[in-house]
């Protein structure tokens, strides 16, 4: 049996007493207390996505072969079983235990939003309307009463299955053809010139031979992620369709930036560009919703200020790994790390400006910088713009960028 947990326990134990009462009790809400019969074993290496707090009964610890007994309610039962880092860390339980399971990801981001003062309610510039409901929706992300979209089952099921050992491409083949969009966009991919697709394939297998595991994982992930940017709203069906459209746009050319550097993987940072703005997905949902009449305007101020912490939150519950989360939080944060090595959001950064830029509409962007004077676009290494505030690199890659867009959407124009 599963108990739930109040924030009572929590406040009691390390790390965690460090959140607010909000943020605590959105934790509590996915926290487990789980029971262990004596005698069980549990590897540290298997539950490096949560922390394990003892609360009740006695277990040995582990630890480069030396035993350390943990009782509840000690002084040591306050601090997680295993260090975050130590995966070779195993316990037995000595009595029947009880074992609290914290989501790490989870306190991660309501740790790190509870110090950036970027997220404070009373530090943005939103008119009295639109600073209540931005307090009501901030609120609601925090105590985990606003839904997060589902990653779509395909991309699930794919996610667990690449961490198997024994995987082989027949059994990801069948995870795939789950999905029928998501089968004719990997066979498409493998035939493209983006793979190098001398003689053609036919099917999933074949495809998934040709591409690589790796390269299928994060494929499949991004083809499905058109399911994700979906509304019920019909007033707002135009805009999230335009957020897919930037989203793909974005996505493409962060691969194209990928594959002229050595240090990114291309696939990770398409579906990296594909994510930037995924926390505007479940924000327009309630907006349309609960907000049928507001105004563009409003609705824009709001997804702005809301939508990294919406998306950490969304990144973070799906599993995707810390470099997204990263993404996901410091795509607007133009000036970010400008002595440090550069990483996936440097590259979604400079794609994303690069394409408010040169947006379809042609209208001008003069609320952001340029896209070659940010700290990311000299890290990466890039050439001057041209007269027309063009990259030659993304000129000369106007036909690989149009087959990323048409192999996760359809055909486009670039």
């Amino acid at each position: 049996m599963v108990d739930a947990v109040d924030t009572t326990t929590l406040e009691k134990l390390a790390h965690l007493n460090e959140l607010e009462p909000a943020a605590l009790e959105q934790l509590a809400k996915k926290t487990l207390k789980l029971p262990m019969k004596a005698g069980t074993k549990v590897q540290a290496g298997d539950q490096s996505r949560w922390m394990l707090y003892l609360v009740e009964g006695k277990l040995s610890l582990f630890s480069e072969g030396q035993p350390q007994v943990i009782e509840a309610f000690s002084r040591r039962a306050h601090q997680p079983i295993f260090g975050a880092s130590r995966l070779k860390e195993y316990a037995v339980a000595l009595s029947q235990c009880q074992v609290l399971r914290v989501d790490r990801n989870l306190f991660d981001t309501l740790s790190r939003q509870q110090s950036e003062a970027g997220y404070e309610i009373e530090e943005t510039t939103l008119s009295d309307v639109e600073s209540e409901l931005f307090s009501t929706l901030y609120q609601r992300i925090v105590t985990g009463q606003l839904a997060l979209p589902a990653l779509p089952e395909v991309a699930t099921k794919i996610q667990s299955a690449i961490n198997d050992t024994q995987i082989d491409a027949a059994r990801l083949s069948r995870i795939v053809l789950m999905d029928m969009a998501v089968t004719g966009g990997l066979i498409k991919a493998a035939n493209s010139a983006l793979y190098g697709g001398a003689a053609p394939v036919h099917n999933v297998r074949d495809a998934i031979v040709r591409l690589g595991f790796s390269a299928t994982r994060q494929l499949v992930i991004s083809i499905a992620m058109k399911q994700v940017f979906k509304t019920s709203v019909r007033g707002l069906q135009r805009r999230m369709l335009e957020l897919w459209d930037r989203s793909v746009r974005v996505s493409a050319l962060s691969y194209v930036l990928a594959r002229h550097g050595t240090r990114f993987d291309p696939e990770h940072a398409l579906l990296a560009g594909l994510l930037h703005q995924v926390g505007m997905v479940p924000l327009l949902d309630y907006l349309g919703h609960h907000h049928p009449h507001m105004e563009d305007r409003e609705i824009d101020a709001i997804l702005q200020r809301l939508h990294p912490v919406m998306g950490e939150l969304v990144v973070n519950d799906w599993g995707l790994g810390p470099d997204l989360s990263t993404v996901v939080r410091e795509v607007n944060q133009y000036e970010r790390n400008g002595n440090s090595p550069p990483d996936y959001c440097d590259v979604v950064l400079v794609a994303h400006l690069y394409a408010l830029t040169h947006n379809r509409r042609g209208q001008p962007v003069t609320d952001v910088p340029r896209y070659d004077q940010v700290p990311a676009y000299t890290k990466l290494g890039l050439k001057p713009p041209n007269e027309e505030m063009k990259l030659d690199l993304f000129e000369e890659a106007e036909q690989e960028i149009r087959q990323v867009m048409d192999m996760l959407k359809g055909p486009s124009p670039a």
